[in-house]
């Protein structure tokens, strides 16, 4: 993500500016012309998104922080404006507390809360944003701040289980990398010599070891390479395929799409709940979720209710939803329960994605220590071998 300084004209000709946080130029077009604006000038601010990748770091946890603060305090009963009063008031930070300030201006002019949250640093984020957005419009103002801040805080205790799972075989890795590159330029020299002094050939492990050694140079400089052309790929593609890479990596994969369907099944139980005709309310959930997989089955959901068609087939056809979903939706349907059985299915994959984190970081550590001390025992073996050989020579 980046940021990017925008100017554009609206349809009474007024010109209006800002800075948005995307991931591409295409996608700050495509969110200008959602709010009717025509765009005069677009350009990268890379100074401030510098300072804004530093500061993205820790925004899971302030964000998580933050909404469950607003959520508890709409949940008391306290109004809004009151609300945002107290969060300008007990903000440290000169520049998030200057943010506050503009959003509580701007709800007090009659603005949405969700669009009036765009110049606070670190940025809530498109997503979370709509999500905002769909509860004032639903009624259900205080479950989305709840929600996110469940949310942001599975998502950032996740992130630090697998950081903690892979400090110390990345460790191993990248002591493993410098050892074997510094023996293959000083230690196999000396070795090949040694025995070709001899006329004896080196052990194959050894010359395997240290060849991949000597190369380790080139394989990083590719490796990065392949990193730069990933990365300039996904960002051409982004306006297709924002995030869905992800979902089919192993084990991350499996949890973002769990996170997705909660999000989708808990949102559209809450619209419906409020009285929301079923269209409308995917309309807004598609602003709501990420990922273009999940946009397309909305899309597809939408087309049917249009038709005056069942759901359960669209969760039939589509294998992004587990297999019992299409059951469960079928049955609502027939029962007119639908908005329950949504609710139903949210608590459900929750448990099931809680029972995911447990074995995903149980699992990862070991794995990975496995690995890397089978590498570490490979480069011992390629080193001490030709020694135990050269003994047996000299007798």
């Amino acid at each position: 993500m980046a940021l990017w300084r925008w100017s554009a004209q609206d349809e009474q000709g007024n010109t209006n500016k800002g800075i948005w946080e995307e991931g591409s130029k295409s996608l700050v077009v495509g969110r200008l012309r959602e709010h009717k604006l025509y765009p005069l000038r677009i350009q990268k601010d890379y100074l401030r998104s510098l300072l804004f990748w530093f500061s993205s770091k820790k925004s899971k946890l302030y964000w998580s922080r933050t909404s469950q603060k607003i959520g508890s305090m709409l949940e008391a009963g306290i109004p809004l404006l009151t609300v945002l009063e107290i969060m300008v008031d007990n903000e440290n930070n000169v520049h998030r507390k200057r943010g506050w300030q503009k959003v509580y201006q701007s709800v007090r002019g009659g603005n949405e809360l969700g669009s009036s949250m765009e110049g606070i640093n670190p940025p809530l984020g498109h997503h979370w944003q709509a999500l905002i957005v769909v509860g004032e419009r639903s009624g259900t103002l205080t479950k989305s701040f709840l929600e996110i801040a469940t949310q942001l805080d599975e998502e950032h205790d996740f992130e630090q289980k697998i950081k903690a799972a892979l400090f110390y075989p990345v460790l191993l890795l990248v002591i493993a990398i410098i050892v074997v590159y510094i023996l293959s330029i000083t230690v196999l020299p000396m070795y090949a010599n040694l025995f070709s002094s001899l006329e004896v050939e080196l052990p194959r492990i050894t010359v395997l070891v240290f060849t991949i050694g000597s190369f380790i140079p080139y394989l990083l400089v590719a490796f990065f390479a392949l990193i730069g052309v990933l990365i300039f790929i996904k960002g051409r593609n982004q306006t297709k395929k924002r995030i869905s890479f992800l979902y089919w990596l192993p084990g991350i994969g499996q949890i973002k799409k769990y996170q997705d369907i909660i999000l989708f099944c808990s949102i559209l139980e809450r619209l419906l709940n409020a009285g929301m005709p079923l269209l409308q309310a995917l309309n807004l959930l598609e602003e709501a979720v990420r990922g273009w997989d999940m946009k397309k089955i909305i899309s597809d959901l939408r087309f049917e209710v249009n038709e005056g068609k069942r759901l359960a087939p669209v969760f039939l056809a589509n294998s992004f939803f587990p297999a019992e979903a299409a059951k469960m939706v079928g049955v609502a349907e027939e029962s007119g329960r639908l908005s329950e059985m949504f609710g139903y299915m949210a608590s459900m994959f929750r448990k099931e994605l809680g029972q995911k984190l447990q074995h995903y970081a149980k699992l990862l550590e070991p794995l990975l220590v496995i690995g890397m001390a089978g590498i570490v025992g490979l480069v011992a073996v390629g080193v001490l071998l030709p020694l135990l050989e050269l003994s047996t020579h000299i007798r």
